[in-house]
């Protein structure tokens, strides 16, 4: 009996790091993917004074930074950790409408506005706008290595305080937040 608790309990281990290192490869995969650059391509939106404008899978043009201080999300919609801190962003939104725009940023390139819908949808459809970095420029210019990452840009373009691999639920963002925002 105790060899038959003892096996369940190193297979469910064994499948729980599995699961952990599929999800890892996978985060990997897609933020490396399109880093090799196109000159056939040419700028992508970039200007020359550092800003980068995209859009968000429901239209709106975005420039990043803004003209106010920007929190930068970094998600893929197949990344269910990354719901939470979505879910934060949504409830917190409205309390600091005053001093940041939100932007989450898909880094999955190929990802469509059905796919980021979806999860929106998991998040509660917040209301910040949501962007695909189809051409890597976000990535690339704020250095993300990781899913689940926020940075927060100054209208300069300083990099304010960022939290790297580290999803936040809305205590935590809160007082990454406050700490980061004037």
């Amino acid at each position: 009996m105790t060899t038959t608790r003892n096996h369940r309990r190193i297979f469910t281990i064994t499948a729980l790091m599995a699961a952990a290192a599929l999800i890892l490869l996978l985060a990997l995969t897609a933020l490396n993917r399109g880093n090799e650059t196109n000159p056939a391509a040419g700028p992508a939106g970039g200007s020359n004074d550092g800003r980068i404008e995209i859009t968000s899978v429901d239209g709106r043009e975005l420039t990043v930074p803004s003209t106010r201080p920007t929190v930068l999300y970094f998600m893929a919609s197949w990344c269910y950790t990354c719901v939470p801190q979505a879910e934060a962003m949504k409830e917190l939104e409205q309390e600091y409408a005053d001093k940041a725009d939100f932007v989450a940023v898909d880094v999955t390139p190929e990802n469509t506005k059905t796919e980021v819908d979806q999860f929106r949808e998991l998040a509660g459809n917040p209301g910040y706008p949501y962007v695909v970095d189809r051409t890597r420029e976000l990535i690339q210019k704020y250095g993300v290595m990781s899913l689940d990452s926020t940075i927060v840009v100054s209208p300069e373009g300083e990099v304010l305080a960022r939290a790297d691999s580290r999803p936040m639920k809305a205590d935590a963002l809160k007082a990454f937040l406050d700490a980061a925002l004037p």
